[in-house]
């Protein structure tokens, strides 16, 4: 079992590895080249082979025997999947921590409605919210490019939350994920693109 140190320093190869999928630098089904990435990482091919093949059980890369890693690809309707997916945890997340008291404490939608999945406490619930937001996250640049930024819904969320209305907050969720849902082809393309 690796100690302390050496799992801190695979987490933050993990977390780095992790951001450059989802900064643009490569396009759905482009290859990962692992002695370039090692090199810009400054790391060892074997850690990077290893973060790759975790990425790889969270379907984020794919594998192809003797060819490398590739970033998966994405098409609209795994995209409006996705989306549907992860409003029905939120959804559920809501069902279970009703009662709870929520506060708009972050500046990032995703990272609002990550805690109101924490405050359900199911982790079952948690760990198929982590795996759905962890694919979301390769499309999150289009969301932004697309959609613009997203500090205006968290004001409606902070009101609604003040306001202790659960359902009006449920419709808001609802309208965030519908309107994402509805833009599904346009994010595929923007991520086909590179832009």
């Amino acid at each position: 079992m690796p100690d302390r140190t050496e799992r801190a320093k695979f987490d933050d190869l993990y977390a780095q590895v992790s951001a450059m999928l989802a900064d643009g630098r490569y396009r759905p089904g482009d290859r990962i080249g692992l002695k370039d990435l090692a090199s810009r990482l400054h790391v060892c091919v074997t850690p990077l082979r290893e973060v790759l093949s975790r990425l790889v059980g969270c379907d984020i890369v794919t594998e192809r025997r003797s060819e490398g890693y590739y970033l998966a690809r994405f098409d609209s309707r795994d995209i409006a999947d996705l989306y549907r997916l992860h409003c029905a945890c939120i959804e559920r997340a809501l069902d279970e921590a009703k009662g709870v008291t929520f506060a708009v404490e972050s500046a990032d939608i995703w990272e609002t409605l990550c805690a109101i999945v924490d405050a359900s406490g199911n982790t079952i619930l948690s760990d198929v919210h982590r795996y759905l937001d962890g694919r979301l996250k390769l499309i999150r640049r289009a969301e932004i490019a697309l959609l613009g930024n997203t500090e205006h819904v968290l004001i409606e969320f902070s009101h609604t939350l003040i306001d202790q209305d659960l359902e009006e907050f449920r419709d808001k969720i609802r309208s965030i994920y519908d309107r994402r849902i509805s833009m599904a082809a346009d994010i595929a393309l923007f991520l086909g693109r590179g832009s």
